[in-house]
């Protein structure tokens, strides 16, 4: 089993250069396609996300968590992942018409059409992938997350600069999910099965049951804020908003990409060696939130010039909901790794609750919100954080006997850490004012000062995290530096 240490090395590479190439795609396109443009796939996404649940229907994580995996379970579950996913995309086929007409966006129709010939061949990699991160495989996983990225990002700004508008998109995605496909097929262990078969499938519907809904009541919760700003507003604002909240993910996977795919087999691997889980789950939101509490309260203060710097002046009406975004995000990252947690120890039941009761509160707050403006929906965002807290932190406490006031109590030196990263930051959103001719420069220093004040937090708080990234340094520095 490879070193975890080391894994998340791999991942963190592989995430961060995953990231610089979409964050260099992003710049392209932000130049090239309208607020209108990423509006209109922004509402096509949504129906898109949410029927990949149902398409994934909780396959990947069964695969990830079962105790004893054996070659004909892993041909059930291609049987599985094969049905629903060619059912998926029937249904998005069938219904393109109707959420096109819906919305009076012809244009809606055309991408749905090419999102559910990208429903059709996911299958392909997507059990490869699964056994990858099971048995965490980073380097192949590197090699397919890379592959797909550099697919994903030609065929984008390809299709966009030949006019193709929000279209291009869709087109990406295809081609990305495409890649993975083909280089899982490359990359494939010995004795692994080609054939699916559709016998003994009961146990792997009677997992994916359970964890698609909870699945299905994230994503749903998620993505509504741009399914109803359009409906109920207009697609520009549905662009601000996604942009608004682009940007706020962009920055927030450079954190936590590269650890979200090792937290379900990481813990799914210490309860089938019998270990318990609080202690390693309390480690990891401190090591979490001492990385996004600091970030995200950075680039709160410091969102007008990121915007400007980034996207141009077009984009500046997306400042203020960045800005509120921030908060949610923080509030989101307290919870972020615990339904990974309730579903590697077991009780995938658990997870789904908490979104089933959470996510109907997002909903209803959004839809409220829309008809006073995005302000009101980013603001609405971040009380539906607070009770999804809430509420997953209860079913956290049933599943492993962490409750809230523990995480809280644990994180009290991430908060000092913050507040000494944001001294720079905050005097520069204080005190510079006129950024518009150059805002890459009060970027820049803020930006600086905000690297040097989390290093001095670290120091002083002598943070649990202190010690691991002294380690990590040593470890570069002999490798690269002592030759």
């Amino acid at each position: 089993m490879i070193n975890i240490k080391k894994a998340i090395g791999i991942s963190f590479a592989g995430q961060y250069l995953e990231v610089f190439i979409h964050f260099l795609a992003v710049l392209v396109l932000a130049r090239i396609l309208t607020p209108t443009d990423i509006g209109t796939y922004s509402v096509a996404a949504f129906l898109m996300a949410v029927l990949h649940v149902f398409r994934d229907f909780g396959v990947a994580q069964y695969v990830i968590q079962e105790r004893e995996l054996t070659t004909e379970k892993i041909r059930s579950a291609m049987g599985v992942a094969i049905i629903l996913a060619l059912s998926v995309a029937l249904i998005l086929l069938l219904s393109s018409g109707i959420v096109a007409r819906f919305y009076g966006k012809p244009e809606i129709q055309k991408i749905l059409w090419v999102m559910a010939a990208s429903f059709a061949i996911s299958p392909f990699g997507a059990i490869n992938n699964a056994l990858f991160r099971r048995e965490m495989q980073l380097k192949k996983i590197f090699v397919m997350r890379i592959g797909s990225t550099l697919c994903h990002v030609a065929v984008a700004i390809s299709l966009a600069m030949y006019g193709f508008g929000a279209l291009s998109l869709a087109g990406a995605n295809f081609a990305g999910i495409l890649s993975i496909g083909i280089i899982a097929s490359l990359l494939r262990p010995s004795g692994m099965p080609w054939l699916p078969h559709f016998k003994n499938i009961k146990k792997v519907l009677s997992f994916g049951s359970v964890a698609s809904l909870g699945n299905a009541a994230n994503t749903a919760g998620t993505n509504a804020p741009d399914l109803i700003v359009g409906k109920i507003m207009d697609m520009t604002s549905v662009g601000y908003l996604s942009r608004a909240n682009g940007l706020v993910q962009l920055f927030t996977r450079l954190l936590t990409d590269g650890l979200l795919p090792l937290i379900l087999p990481y813990f799914a691997r210490l309860r089938r060696e019998g270990s318990d889980l609080a202690e390693p789950y309390l480690a990891s939101v401190k090591y979490l939130t001492v990385l996004t509490w600091p970030f995200f309260a950075t680039m709160m203060l410091l969102a007008y010039p990121i915007v400007r710097t980034l996207y141009g002046q077009q984009w500046d009406a997306s400042v203020p909901i960045v800005e509120l975004l921030c908060i949610a995000g923080a509030v989101s990252s307290i919870s972020m790794f615990a339904s990974h947690v309730m579903v590697a120890n077991g009780q995938v039941r658990n997870s789904t609750y908490s979104q089933l009761i959470a996510q109907p509160f997002r909903i209803a707050a959004v839809l409220i919100a829309s008809y006073f403006g995005l302000i009101f929906v980013a603001i609405a965002i971040i009380l539906s954080e607070f009770i999804t807290l809430i509420i997953v932190s209860w079913y956290l406490h049933k599943t492993i006997n962490v409750g809230l006031f523990d995480v809280v109590r644990g994180c009290g030196k991430s908060a000092l850490v913050t507040i000494s990263t944001i001294i720079v930051p905050l005097a520069v959103n204080i005190f510079w004012q006129d950024s518009a001719s150059r805002p890459w420069l009060p970027l820049m220093i803020g930006g600086f000062g905000a690297a040097i004040g989390w290093i001095a937090g670290m120091a002083v708080t002598r943070h649990s995290l202190s010690p691991h990234l002294m380690s990590a340094l040593h470890s570069v520095r002999l490798r690269y530096f002592s030759r």
